[in-house]
């Protein structure tokens, strides 16, 4: 990874980690979000992990969070997070959104927050949500970042927090 991308990880996790707590309640968005307890929770581009552990917390022992990031610099800063806080429900991937290889259907909710854009373009990240998250799902976005209406429909808006719910026509 380059030195340029290291310095904008760091800078990104400095201001998450310090100055973000000063303003922002990471279980109050969650829990807009939808998030609860026994979920199978999916965080695409989990940056330094700020929501990343109050989400273990939300889902419990039941539940499980599953944090990805393209980054390996962030993926490895989350890991570490996960080990000292000794959370044994979160599981930190590399990986592209639009491009895993979990199953079908395989998460209670899907939560993107803070992704302003996504490798290769945000328009190709929809089709996988949509694939990964299961019929009864909620698909949780922060910010301005809208999914295709034909895969997905609005159901809730919380603040900054939208939810959508999964289209199976």
């Amino acid at each position: 990874m380059a030195f340029a991308e290291k310095m904008n990880f760091k800078m990104m996790s400095f201001i998450h980690e310090t100055m973000y707590t000063l303003f922002r309640d990471p279980f109050k968005a969650l829990n807009a979000a939808g998030l609860q307890s026994g979920q199978k929770v999916l965080e695409v581009g989990c940056g330094p992990g700020f929501f990343t552990l109050p989400a273990s917390r939300i889902v419990g022992d039941q539940g499980s969070v599953t944090s990805i990031d393209v980054n390996p610099v962030a993926v490895e800063h989350v890991r570490k997070k996960v080990e000292e806080s000794n959370a044994t429900n979160v599981k930190t991937i590399v990986a592209n959104a639009a491009h895993t290889d979990f199953p079908e259907q395989s998460f209670d909710c899907i939560y993107l927050f803070g992704v302003a854009r996504a490798v290769g373009g945000v328009d190709k990240i929809w089709p996988q949500m949509h694939r990964l998250l299961k019929s009864t799902g909620v698909l949780a976005i922060e910010g301005r970042l809208k999914p295709p209406a034909n895969l997905f429909t609005q159901v809730k808006r919380q603040g900054r927090i939208v939810q959508y719910s999964r289209n199976d026509n």
